[in-house]
């Protein structure tokens, strides 16, 4: 089969990144007459007996017997986390940063390097929070600094948040408070989602962090913080399975808290088409806020 292209074609196809490879033109052949031998057969011939097919066994393999799950792996159970620290659900900040910093309770701990706990804490005159702003598990480079939302991404949402008119913890002052936390305390293994025991062990300081900043908004940014904020309130552990696309556009109540889900700026940075999708759930969360507190 041959295909033609024209010149618009060819410029099309290179356009979008298609390369055009046609086989140059095969040298004519003169045509020879060539004779074919004699074929002699004997037919007098008996016919060689069959040959049987045997099949060749094969090599005898002696079966290893199957290793233990080695801790952070995802072949890893719930037998193999620790409990977690006593009196944590009536720690103050300061003793919850503690036990989060020492904590053991799953196999993540062997992974990380700092536990990355918040960015902010309670104001000193007691006040409820304006925003609390929900990450999923560290990157490296949260990691390494032992802050949420570093690197790249968090340049991005520092952006975010400068159009909300909300300002980091630390930076110029903001007309809203905030604080940002991620919904594991560690960094996992390259390659890995996080192992439901996991999540259900993180759950409990990201529990009481919220019960103790009392946040009147909060941004559950990626799946994984959805999963970790509203995992009591959906039913039949339908935030593990729900894409983050049927978790948007809606206000959700967990906590005690209106919860509003979007995607993480680590994600938006893959998908920056997605960023209005964002904003559009970025005003709602405003907009609820705004209304709750009658302005």
């Amino acid at each position: 089969m041959s295909m033609s292209l024209d010149t618009r074609q060819r410029a099309m196809l290179a356009e979008i990144g298609v390369r055009v490879w046609l086989p140059a033109p095969a040298a004519p052949v003169e045509a020879t007459s060539v004779q074919a031998p004699a074929l002699s057969v004997n037919i007098s011939a008996a016919p060689s007996p069959a040959r049987a097919l045997t099949p060749t066994p094969r090599p005898a393999v002696d079966t290893p017997l199957k290793a233990a799950p080695v801790p952070g792996t995802a072949s890893a159970t719930v037998t193999d986390f620790k409990p977690l620290p006593a009196g944590l659900a009536h720690m103050d900040w300061a003793g919850l940063q503690q036990a989060a910093a020492d904590c053991q309770a799953c196999a993540l701990c062997e992974h990380r390097n700092h536990s990355v706990f918040a960015d902010g804490g309670p104001g000193a005159d007691g006040q409820a929070l304006d925003w609390l702003i929900v990450g999923d598990a560290p990157a490296d480079a949260e990691d390494a600094s032992g802050k949420p939302f570093a690197g790249p991404e968090g340049l991005l949402l520092d952006a975010m948040l400068q159009a909300m008119g909300i300002a980091r913890p630390g930076a110029s002052a903001g007309k809203h408070s905030v604080v940002l936390v991620n919904a594991l305390k560690c960094r996992g293994p390259a390659q890995r989602k996080p192992l439901p025991g996991e999540i259900d062990a993180c759950q409990h300081y990201l529990a009481r962090q919220i019960s103790l900043l009392r946040p009147s908004m909060i941004l559950a940014l990626g799946r994984l913080a959805a999963q970790a904020v509203l995992h009591n309130q959906l039913s039949d552990g339908q935030a593990a399975e729900l894409p983050l696309g049927k978790l948007r556009g809606q206000v959700h109540q967990a906590h005690g808290c209106p919860v509003v889900v979007t995607y993480h700026p680590a994600y938006l940075l893959r998908s920056p088409a997605d960023k209005a999708r964002a904003w559009s759930d970025l005003c709602l969360a405003m907009g609820h806020l705004n209304e709750s507190a009658g302005t």
